[in-house]
């Protein structure tokens, strides 16, 4: 994260057997609760695809980060998992032909994403554009 990034917000995945998708849903509401309604609409899809993935093609540990770039204007969301040498492709999964769709969503969302690789983990990100005013 940017130094003009305020602090980011993170949610640790690994205390749940499953992706607790609707409890990191409502940590985005409250964490972006003074934002606009569209954006964090937004930033829940993209956040529900990016820990599902994280769940479906990898291992713990896992966390979200969430920071809004006022400056930028843009929310940036960070998925962390302990799997570096798996790296995403949108539009292929390893679980099927009717899946792998999420990063194409994402994209045509007008998010800009990308990998980040570690020794020990990865962070897939996305940033989110806030709307115009």
């Amino acid at each position: 994260m940017s130094a003009q990034t305020t602090r980011p917000h993170e949610f640790r995945l690994d205390d749940h057997e499953t992706p607790p998708l609707s409890q990191v849903r409502a940590w985005i509401r409250t964490v972006l609760a003074d934002l606009d309604p569209d954006l964090v609409a937004d930033t829940e899809l993209i956040a529900t695809e990016l820990a599902a993935n994280a769940y479906e093609h990898a291992q713990a540990p896992r966390a979200i980060r969430l920071a809004h770039q006022d400056e930028q204007g843009v929310i940036r969301l960070e998925v962390d998992d302990a799997n570096p040498e798996l790296l995403p492709r949108p539009g292929t999964s390893t679980l099927g032909e009717f899946r792998g769709r999420g990063l194409v969503l994402i994209k045509s969302m007008g998010a800009a994403w990308g990998v980040e690789r570690h020794p020990d983990r990865k962070t897939v990100w996305a940033e989110i554009p806030e709307p115009p005013v």
